[in-house]
């Protein structure tokens, strides 16, 4: 009996290397343990990449946004921001992402801006909505399509 269940194993191991081809067997003893059979499959390709739409995802920051959601055809609008890459367009100010990082529920962001002093940001996202909290104040922001 001892010798029957490595035998079942590597006439099963063969069988199924017989059917999908590439595979290979191999079995592995050692001293006082019953032999195991490693089935060797082929190579598999990475996953193709997918087409997307071309618009941003619910993750993402980049695309404009609006602190009243019916303004957001106004260009002129005083809650507009726009945000490409490291890039946030505010009315009053432009200013680039200079360091961030990542905590629990919140990402911290460092921005140096022209027009305006620097600012210290923690933005939160959800499906078409930021969160970003400095100081004491917290805005929220629409995203506008």
């Amino acid at each position: 009996m001892t010798y029957l269940k490595p035998a079942l194993a590597l006439a099963a191991a063969m069988s199924l290397s017989a059917c999908l081809p590439g595979q290979t067997t191999t079995t592995v003893t050692a001293p006082g343990a019953d032999p195991v059979v490693v089935v060797d499959g082929p190579e598999v390709a990475p996953a193709a990449p997918t087409a997307t739409s071309g618009t941003p995802g619910a993750d993402t920051l980049n695309g404009t946004w609006n602190l009243v959601a019916s303004q957001c055809d106004d260009a002129a609008s005083k809650g507009r921001l726009v945000v490409q890459g490291r890039k946030f367009t505010f009315p009053t100010a432009d200013c680039t992402a200079t360091s961030s990082s990542v905590e629990t529920n919140f990402t911290k962001v460092s921005l140096g801006c022209s027009g305006a002093a620097n600012r210290e940001l923690n933005i939160s996202i959800r499906p078409g909505i930021m969160r970003l909290t400095e100081d004491t104040t917290t805005l929220t922001y629409y995203r506008c399509m």
